[in-house]
C-alpha cells in the first residue's frame, strides 16, 4: 500500500499550489490510497473556526482534481494553534467532522488518534505542541498511545508528529524534555517517525532502545526552505547528537512517497515536479 508524507503546506499560495499539482500527479500515477499531513496545515495561526476560509484556500482548492476517497489524516503544528481565537485545533476537529459527513477529504479528529490496514501498519498521530499542553494532558496522550502501540499487531508501526525526534534543518532537534517524552512512546514498538516543522526533506535514523527507529521529515510540501544560502541553515551535528546517522536531505519542495509491504517500508523522497531524489528501503 503506498502513500504520501507531505507537511507544512497551508500557505494556500503558488508554492502550494505548485506542490499540490505534482501532489494530484503522483497519487494518480502511483495509485496512493492515503496521504499523512504532517503539521502545520495553516498558516500562519491556524483557523478560527469550522467556517475560516483557509479549509478552502490552503486545503479543499489546492487538492480539488484529488479524489474524495483519498483521505489526508492530519496532526497539528505549531503554526496550526496561536490565532486569536485560541482554538485552532478545535476548528480542525470541527472541521473534520463535517468534512467526514460530506465524505471529504480531511481527517483530524482530535489531538491524538490512529489509523491502519490489518496484517500491515498502523499510524499513531500525536499533538507535539508540548509548550501549551498541560501536564494533564501529556500524561494521558502518552498512557493511552504507549498502550495502542503494545496492543498493534500489524507489522509496521509508524509515529506521526509535527516536530522530529532530530532535525538538520533551522529548527533542529526536540529539546531534551520533550525528546525524552516522544522516545517514551517509540520505545514501544515505533519503526518509523514522520514529520514536518523544517521546511526540508530529510531521512535519519536514531538508536532508540537499541533498535534502529527511522525519521522522516517531510516539511516542504508549500513553504520554502530560505530564499538563499540554503547550505547555511544545515545543522548534520544535530543527528550525531543522538549518535544517530543522516542517510539523505533536500531543500526542494515537495513530499515523501513510502510503499509499505509486510517486510518492507520503501521511501522515496520526491521534489514537485516528481523527480526521485532519494530512495531508501527498510525491512523486517
Amino acid at each position: 500500500m503506498k502513500c504520501i508524507v507531505i507537511g507544512d503546506t497551508g500557505t494556500g499560495d503558488k508554492h502550494q499550489y505548485d506542490v499540490a499539482n505534482g501532489l494530484t500527479d503522483i497519487i494518480k500515477q502511483e495509485k496512493i490510497k492515503f496521504v499523512l499531513m504532517a503539521g502545520d496545515n495553516f498558516y500562519d495561526t491556524g483557523c478560527s473556526d469550522h467556517n475560516d476560509p483557509q479549509f478552502i484556500s490552503a486545503f479543499e482548492k489546492p487538492y480539488k482534481n484529488i479524489p474524495n476517497d483519498i483521505k489526508f489524516y492530519a496532526c497539528l503544528g505549531n503554526h496550526c494553534i496561536y490565532n486569536e481565537s485560541g482554538k485552532g485545533h478545535e476548528a480542525q476537529f470541527d472541521y473534520s467532522r463535517l468534512s467526514s459527513d460530506k465524505n471529504g477529504k480531511f481527517v483530524h479528529p482530535y489531538h491524538f488518534y490512529d489509523f491502519g490496514k490489518e496484517k500491515l501498519f498502523r499510524v499513531f498521530v500525536i499533538d507535539s505542541n508540548f509548550d501549551v499542553l498541560d501536564d494533564k494532558f501529556k500524561k494521558t496522550q502518552s498512557r493511552i498511545t504507549c498502550k495502542k502501540i503494545r496492543e498493534s499487531t500489524e507489522p509496521w508501526k509508524i509515529l506521526m508528529l509535527h516536530t522530529p525526534i532530530t532535525s538538520i534543518g533551522e529548527h533542529g532537534n526536540l529539546d531534551d524534555i520533550s525528546f525524552k517524552y516522544v522516545k517514551n512512546i517509540i520505545k514501544n514498538g515505533i519503526d518509523l517517525v514522520v514529520s514536518g516543522h523544517d521546511h526540508i526533506g530529510m531521512l535519519a535514523s536514531v538508536p532508540i532502545n537499541n533498535k534502529k527507529v527511522y525519521q522522516i521529515i517531510s516539511g516542504n510540501g508549500g513553504k520554502p526552505y530560505f530564499k538563499s544560502n540554503k547550505d547555511k541553515h544545515i545543522h548534520p551535528e544535530n543527528v550525531k547528537k543522538h549518535k544517530g546517522e543522516l542517510l539523505h536531505y533536500n531543500t526542494d519542495l515537495g513530499y515523501t512517497m513510502l510503499n509499505i509491504t509486510p517486510k518492507n517500508i520503501d521511501m522515496t523522497f520526491l521534489n514537485k515536479n516528481n523527480d526521485k531524489l532519494f530512495n531508501h528501503k527498510i525491512s523486517k
